[in-house]
């Protein structure tokens, strides 16, 4: 019987924040996220965003499956 692949369930994202300066009293935040199975990326300015991305990854396959 031949070995069942199981889809990677693993995922990794890396988020960066800053702040840009803008001649402003307050700076805005910016950031970006990674999802590093897919390579997706994101840039953002409110945390909405980042939130939105991250649950729409996890709602979706993590990366290709892979055969051993």
């Amino acid at each position: 019987m031949p070995d069942v692949v199981q889809p990677n369930l693993d995922h990794l994202f890396i988020v960066r924040v800053w702040s840009e300066a803008t001649g402003t009293v307050t700076w805005p935040w910016r950031g970006s996220v990674e999802h590093v199975p897919s390579g997706q990326r994101l840039h953002f300015s409110a945390l909405a965003d980042l939130n939105d991305f991250i649950i729409w990854r996890l709602d979706g396959p993590a990366s290709t499956p892979t055969e051993d």
